[in-house]
């Protein structure tokens, strides 16, 4: 479901490390209509959305980045998505105890799976904030997994912070593909409002321009008008 984006938020600054909340009241500057949220969501999108599927949550990366516009309240976060679906366990889907995370459930780590959001849509910071031993270490994993480094963290390493992995690899998986499959579509509830938020400020900037622009040649008109009455005189 999307909210009026005028309303007030006043949430503390999501800190790397910390595991909060998603919203199913989703924050965007612009207002889609029940066809277009058929359109743009994915069925799994929608059922979060909806209410009809678990809370899910996301383990901030970063300190937000400055406002997509200097003007403008929207700003940028990029989080690690976290899954309660702990049976998909793999190579790159970290099994985080609830114990670690403090949220009242085990998480899967997708360490893969690194998105930036608009802050306004993070409902609230729960749990643990994992300690930086753990974010190192789940950040290490995805950058192995993207080819950004040479080696990952051996299992006995992982271990020994009380968490979990698969040795087998998840490209190896069919249910694992699939599962990842399924967390791509879901993440249209992240992506779909920030999109929304970048054509937004577009479309304002390209407004302004030629509002700018429409000025300044009343101005130019306005000029040689005045000088052409100048020389009839």
């Amino acid at each position: 479901m999307e909210k009026d984006f005028g309303q007030e938020f006043n949430l503390p600054t999501p800190q790397p490390g910390e595991i909060w909340e998603l919203n199913r009241w989703v924050r965007s500057p612009l207002l889609f209509s029940k066809q277009e949220q058929q359109q743009l969501y994915s069925e799994a999108a929608r059922r979060f959305l909806e209410g009809k599927s678990p809370s899910r949550y996301v383990t901030i990366v970063n300190e937000p980045e400055p406002p997509l516009d200097p003007e403008a309240e929207w700003q940028v976060v990029s989080v690690m998505l976290m899954s309660p679906e702990t049976n998909f366990v793999s190579d790159v889907d970290l099994f985080i105890p609830q114990e670690i995370s403090g949220v009242g459930q085990d998480l899967l780590a997708q360490t893969w799976h690194i998105l930036p959001m608009l802050t306004c849509n993070l409902l609230q910071p729960v749990g643990r904030r994992l300690s930086r031993e753990i974010y190192d270490l789940l950040m290490t994993v995805g950058d192995y997994y993207l080819g950004l480094v040479d080696a990952a963290p051996s299992p006995p390493e992982i271990e020994a912070l009380g968490l979990k992995i698969a040795s087998i690899s998840s490209s190896q998986q069919p249910e694992i593909q699939a599962f990842h499959r399924q967390e791509q579509a879901w993440s249209d509830v992240l992506l779909v409002p920030l999109a929304a938020a970048r054509a937004y400020l577009k479309r304002m900037k390209l407004m302004d321009s030629v509002l700018n622009e429409a000025i300044q040649i009343s101005r130019n008109l306005s000029v040689e008008t005045k000088s052409a009455e100048d020389c009839q005189i």
